[in-house]
């Protein structure tokens, strides 16, 4: 990922946020969910530093599905963390596929536009005045 992104500036790209959408895996081991927290927070300042960007916007989703047994407890560290220009969207309650686990199509489409309000409200520089 973060090779990637490294390659993305040289080519002339501007990395304006991270998107993160990761946890379902960690809510079936109490350990895993457990420290999720510290896990997550390292992964921030890991990225960060290896971008060079010590502010990098971060835009978490706290997770829709998952193990039920730790589920909860890898959402509260997900809302829980509190850094600097990270900010947390929850997935809660929007409509999963039969297989209980992956968001629908419609849902998915609602996400993207969860993301793209909490970028804007949160990251984007205010309109210029005419």
């Amino acid at each position: 990922m973060v090779n990637r992104a490294k390659e993305s500036v040289k080519s002339g790209g501007e990395i304006k946020a991270l998107l993160w959408y990761q946890g379902e895996s960690d809510t079936s081991s109490y350990n895993d969910a457990k420290s999720y927290k510290d896990n997550m927070e390292s992964l921030i300042q890991n990225v960060r530093q290896d971008l060079g960007s010590p502010s990098l916007p971060i835009i978490q989703v706290a997770i829709a599905s998952g193990d039920s047994k730790y589920m909860e407890r890898v959402r509260e560290a997900q809302k829980e963390i509190d850094f600097p220009n990270v900010v947390c969207v929850d997935a809660k309650g929007l409509p999963l596929k039969e297989d209980h686990l992956h968001l629908t199509t419609e849902a998915q489409v609602r996400l993207g536009q969860m993301l793209a309000d909490a970028y804007l409200a949160n990251f984007a520089p205010p309109p210029a005045s005419s």
